[in-house]
């Protein structure tokens, strides 16, 4: 572990900005993929949707992480247990709660519901870590909660929605869980690396799930379906990790897991636009509300994250062998 941040790994002002562009693109393209998986739901049922994807997402992640991090490791002993676990909370359960609540709700309340995962994250960190944040950030990670509220409260809590919201919330208390369980894999793993063995292990989980599923309810394919199914597999499960991990390395945890706070703003307004789900007044407001939190309560930036060199060089990242353990306290 890195006894602090050296000259050389501190970010500079444009590479901070250049990441902090990385996981809002990253942010955006999730918040698509909300809207995206709401309609590719109608020809597919979720186990069966989220496995493929995370298995063809998982695999290019891999490559991915082959290429910009070098071989890949083959996890053994207490170190594959814990990726196991990992990727059950991770990926199984976080994907259960995430379609079928999307199966329940709307796709808006979805949308909100993760958004409470930055103020999981800011209480995960402070709690492991030690870690002192600013007395705005917590503001600004209260205001964003009661914008999610507004949001959730806006759109209505019919007792069939009500039902969709709470199997939703279990997206960010499984990503809790998820976080505790990291640090000693960010000891062993690169980021880039760690997310593709976790990616593919979760959906070699959800496989049988699927495969039940889809035996008794078949897909109905179509170029329509194809589509869909082949953005979240590539843009929301490989793209968007390649970007929120090099934005991630120079952010640290609570600054990049801020922006999920635009997530259920974005989402709103993907499915007004793509799927023309109603957006009320007050929903507006408490999506409003949102972005000031994100606007003006972000955490700084960590500065002792840099990344492998080849990670760096896409994104034009500060360049290190090493990627620190932050999170590994």
């Amino acid at each position: 572990m890195l006894a602090g941040p050296t000259e050389s790994a501190r970010p500079s002002v444009a590479a901070g900005h250049l990441a902090d562009g990385a996981v809002l693109l990253a942010t955006a393209l999730w918040s698509l993929n909300i809207v995206v998986v709401k309609v590719g739901l109608e020809s597919a049922g979720p186990f069966t949707y989220s496995a493929g994807r995370f298995l063809v997402g998982g695999v290019l992640l891999l490559g991915l992480a082959h290429r910009l991090e070098g071989p890949l490791p083959l996890p053994r002993g207490a170190a594959l247990w814990r990726l196991v676990l990992v990727a059950l909370l991770g990926v199984v359960i976080n994907q259960a709660a995430f379609t079928l609540g999307l199966a329940l709700t709307s796709a808006d309340n979805v949308a909100m519901i993760t958004a409470v995962t930055p103020l999981v994250v800011a209480g995960v960190v402070v709690w492991r870590h030690g870690l002192r944040l600013p007395l705005r950030v917590w503001a600004a990670l209260g205001a964003g909660l009661v914008g999610v509220g507004l949001v959730v409260g806006g759109g209505g809590l019919s007792r069939g929605t009500l039902v969709g919201d709470l199997v939703a919330a279990g997206m960010p208390l499984s990503f809790a869980a998820y976080l505790l369980l990291l640090p000693p894999l960010l000891r062993r793993y690169r980021p880039l690396t760690l997310s593709a063995m976790v990616t593919v292990l979760g959906g070699l989980m959800l496989l049988p799930l699927g495969a039940v599923e889809a035996a008794a309810t078949p897909v109905h394919w179509g170029w329509a379906f194809v589509g869909l199914w082949a953005f979240s597999a590539v843009g929301a499960v490989a793209v968007t990790n390649f970007l929120f991990y090099a934005g991630l390395a120079v952010l640290g945890p609570a600054r990049a897991a801020a922006y999920n706070y635009a997530m259920p703003f974005l989402g709103v307004l993907f499915a007004a636009v793509l799927i023309a789900e109603p957006v009320r007044p007050l929903q507006l407001v408490g999506g409003l509300v949102v972005l000031g939190g994100v606007a003006f309560g972000r955490p700084p930036h960590a500065g002792t994250l840099p990344v492998p060199r080849a990670l760096s060089r896409p994104l034009g990242l500060p360049t290190g062998e090493a990627v620190a353990e932050r999170l590994a306290g």
